[in-house]
């Protein structure tokens, strides 16, 4: 069922953790429960800590920013231009236009190769391209320096 739901649009943290990050449970009764990869990795506290954030939607993105406050906005404050989005976690990842963000993106385009064709790391990416199966896929990848990704993007 959570596979189902767009969490773009439900401000609902189950129901994004569900749709993009959640490893299935087993249906082997006699298998523990399978825990995120990155938690079996030698990595330090700071890129655990980022990644858990990110994961779990305790970071300081507008889309969670906004959900504390009443009179705040999702709308990405760092895209320059008119194209506004709402700065939630696909945004971050696939669609930003920040500098930053980009530089980052080109940095390490070797894990977005894979999953588009014409990778740019300064062109967005189409939103029609980009659903729940694509993102879950691409947070799944057996790319360690994925979670070294993750981590510079949330500093």
């Amino acid at each position: 069922m959570w596979g189902l739901v767009n969490p773009n649009t439900h401000n609902n943290k189950l129901t994004s953790y569900h749709s993009w990050f959640a490893i299935p449970f087993s249906r082997n009764e006699h298998m523990p429960i399978n825990v995120p990869r990155y938690l079996h990795l030698d990595l330090s506290k700071h890129v655990m800590r980022n990644i858990s954030r990110f994961r779990l939607r305790a970071h300081t993105l507008k889309v969670e920013a906004a959900a504390w406050h009443e009179d705040g906005s999702c709308v990405c404050d760092q895209c320059p231009g008119e194209d506004k989005h709402v700065q939630n976690e696909v945004h971050a990842l696939l669609i930003c236009q920040d500098h930053q963000v980009c530089e980052l993106r080109k940095h390490f385009s070797f894990l977005f190769s894979p999953f588009f064709e014409d990778f740019s790391a300064a062109q967005p990416f189409l939103l029609q391209q980009v659903n729940n199966q694509l993102v879950h896929d691409f947070l799944s990848q057996q790319n360690n320096r994925l979670f070294l990704f993750l981590s510079e993007l949330m500093d």
